[in-house]
């Protein structure tokens, strides 16, 4: 864990760390213009001094696409053979101790030099090495990975100290030789207001200054006279108040600020006032510091302010409260770091869900309903595992924790470790309302007992409150695929107005998915991409996970295609990002996205995408052919490129699954679909059957080509 240090102690941790025989990282951050790089400098001249063998090496922007650049200079340096293995490299480096690595601009080092240094402060902890970074605070790639490092709490993690340093202004050394010469009442005025920050009325800055009126004005003039003050209302100008708060002791500063905070809960500011004050206090020790904090980060929130949201609530979790109360901060706050910090927003939910009192059911059970709609599922997977096996939990809560343990499951697609589940599958008909929704989306999904499935998910849809969201999205698919399209809407409208009471906003932005989708099957298009449209307003796109994202650009192509906007539904394709991840659901979608596209121009290469989109459907356990109607346009495809087996094959496959199924909309359908195809001529007249109808049949018919 790091530890926050000034230069002096850095300068004798360093050296004590040398002698002792044990590694630590020493990291200058700042923003550019700071003075990283001078500080870095004279750390270096000491380090000579005492003896110790010094590698300097500095990162840039230039270089950080070029593989291993950082790296290649460090070895040469050392004279080792760069195309030693990892280990090896490692290795040497620990052998040439006592030494001292001195990076500068490390945010800006390429991957595999990130790789390496890595490997070696994971290693460095029994040996004579030190290793002193200066990072600019840009949110780089290698910034990441160093603030992961530096949170590793394991016993192989070298000690980690920090030194911050302030952003830099032109008239700090100005301020601070002034404030040297200055009597002490300008002095106590200028601290006051450098505190209050203009957020108090002029009483109650002479108040927290302790002047009398007489003094204060007089105090006032000769500060507007040298330049700290404004000359049309009193308050600092540019720079000067960090300058002055920079000046005092942390003491002072913190006595100052809880003076500050009283005044201002007696004089009555309002919350925006008041959370601005405290954030920066120590702790109050009362119950109206936190709802003050926790009142305003959720307006904050609304208005999308969600870092400033988070670091007031951040600061809440200080003051003190019950465990029921602290869980409901940190899930506030792990839905406002959503957007700028998304595994710390997991780990807050983590740790809601492992709290063990008894109160906590309703916490954990919301905690582990927004993790089942993270992107990262192992950690949710594995989050609730760890839950569920807890003993003090009700009979009631474990049903319910089960349910979503294997609803995370069915989407992630994760085997189990050890081969045998940790967690027993649910049951045909469950009791609880949260295993009844994903109950009946695994049977649906299934394509099997549509009338068992139908009613499993009407009873899960009629729970409303502060319970499990993803059980009643997933009911409401399920409704979708049975054509109970009213019924799923009207969940779905519930869950959207329950979503945004309690800040569930991934769920909010999948239930405006589902809807869009719902209402592309009733053809209410207009409708349908107002809902596509809305849904960056309530989460960025950026916090998107990939499974979200893919099912999204199905639905804009859909109605892009619809529209006859073929060349727009290709850029889209092209806007959308890229990934590795050649399987799963996500990989699916968007395969399933790029037929419709080749549908209209390459109707073999579309069939041919539509298959391995269903080898890929099939491999996630989902069959029902109400889900995806990849068959049937797969069909068409292969009908147009002349292939009229594998066609029919297709459409016969589609037919027996609705059947299976049980729902007489998805078999109507099915069977117009197939009298569409059957119909199209062969050869070259059914590719330009295909390119010239195709819109217009999704046009009228959007439900062949959306997912919900």
């Amino acid at each position: 864990m790091t530890r926050r240090i000034g230069e002096q102690e850095l300068v004798t941790e360093l050296v004590r760390s040398l002698r002792r025989g044990g590694g630590a990282v020493f990291e200058v951050t700042g923003p550019p213009g700071s003075g990283r790089t001078a500080m870095l400098w004279r750390i270096a001249d000491h380090v000579t001094g005492q003896g110790a063998r010094l590698i300097a090496a500095r990162a840039s922007a230039v270089e950080s696409n070029l593989d291993g650049a950082v790296l290649t200079r460090i070895l040469a340096d050392l004279g080792a053979d760069p195309d030693r293995s990892m280990t090896a490299l490692c290795r040497v480096f620990l052998e040439a101790g006592p030494l001292v690595l001195v990076l500068d601009d490390a945010q800006w080092m390429d991957e595999s030099s990130v790789i390496w240094l890595r490997a070696l402060l994971r290693r460095i902890h029994r040996a004579p090495v030190v290793v002193v970074l200066a990072t600019a605070g840009l949110g780089t790639a290698a910034e990441d990975m160093l603030a992961e490092l530096a949170e590793d709490g394991s016993v192989t993690a070298p000690p980690w100290y920090v030194v911050r340093l302030p952003e830099p202004t032109v008239d700090e050394d100005r301020i601070a030789r002034t404030l040297h010469v200055m009597s002490e009442w300008d002095i106590r005025l200028l601290r006051a207001m450098a505190v209050c920050g203009g957020r108090f009325e002029w009483s109650l800055v002479r108040e927290l200054a302790d002047l009398d009126r007489v003094l204060a004005d007089r105090a006032m003039t000769r500060l507007r006279g040298l330049g700290l003050v404004a000359t049309d209302e009193p308050r600092l100008t540019d720079g000067v108040a960090r300058a002055v708060l920079a000046a005092m002791s942390g003491e002072q500063r913190n006595d100052l600020r809880s003076k500050a905070v009283v005044l201002g809960h007696q004089a009555a500011l309002g919350f925006e006032q008041m959370s601005a004050l405290l954030v920066d206090a120590p702790p109050v020790g009362t119950a109206w510091a936190r709802q003050v904090l926790q009142r305003e980060a959720r307006v904050l929130a609304t208005t999308g302010r969600t870092a400033d949201a988070a670091r007031l609530l951040i600061r809440a979790l200080s003051e003190p409260a019950d465990e029921a109360t602290r869980a409901d901060i940190l899930i506030q706050l792990a839905q406002c770091e959503l957007d700028h910090a998304p595994e710390a927003s997991d780990r807050r939910l983590v740790q809601v869900l492992h709290m063990t009192e008894p109160a906590m059911s309703d916490p954990r059970l919301r905690a582990a309903d927004m993790l089942a709609c993270r992107e990262h599922f192992g950690v949710s997977r594995r989050a609730i595992e760890t839950a569920i096996a807890h003993p003090s939990l009700a009979e009631s809560e474990q049903e319910a924790l089960r349910g979503l343990y294997w609803y995370v499951v069915s989407v992630a697609g994760e085997p189990d470790e050890l081969g045998v589940p940790a967690v027993p599958s649910l049951p045909d008909s469950p009791a609880d309302p949260v295993c009844q929704g994903i109950a009946a989306w695994h049977l649906a999904r299934g394509g099997s007992g549509g009338a068992a499935a139908v009613a499993l998910a009407t009873r899960a849809l009629a729970v409303r409150g502060p319970g499990p969201l993803t059980p009643r999205i997933a009911a409401a698919d399920v409704l979708s695929w049975a054509a109970e399209y009213e019924t799923a809407l009207a969940g779905i409208d519930a869950v959207l107005v329950d979503g945004r009471r309690y800040g569930a906003r991934v769920a909010v932005v999948e239930a405006m998915l589902l809807r869009c989708s719902v209402r592309l099957r009733q053809g209410r298009v207009v409708e349908a991409a107002e809902d596509l449209a809305g849904m960056e307003a309530e989460l960025p796109r950026s916090c998107w996970h990939p499974l979200l994202s893919a099912r999204h650009l199905v639905l804009e192509v859909v109605l892009l295609l619809a529209a006859g906007l073929t060349d727009e539904a290709r850029q889209a394709l092209v806007r959308e990002a890229t990934t590795d991840v050649a399987h799963g659901l996500a990989h699916a979608w968007r395969l399933f996205a790029h037929g419709l596209v080749a549908l209209v121009t390459e109707p073999a290469t579309a069939a041919r995408t539509f298959v391995e989109c269903g080898r890929g459907m099939r491999d996630m356990g989902v069959v029902n052919p109400a889900v995806l109607p990849w068959r049937l346009l797969g069909a068409m495809g292969w009908r147009a490129a002349g292939e009229v087996a594998h066609a029919d094959a297709l459409i016969a496959e589609a037919h027996d699954l609705a059947v299976r199924w049980g729902v007489p909309g998805v078999l109507r359908e099915t069977r117009e679909f197939a009298d569409v195809v059957h119909g199209m001529p062969a050869g070259d007249a059914a590719r330009a059957f295909a390119a010239q109808s195709f819109p217009g049949f999704l046009a009228r018919h959007p439900v062949s080509g959306c997912w919900n």
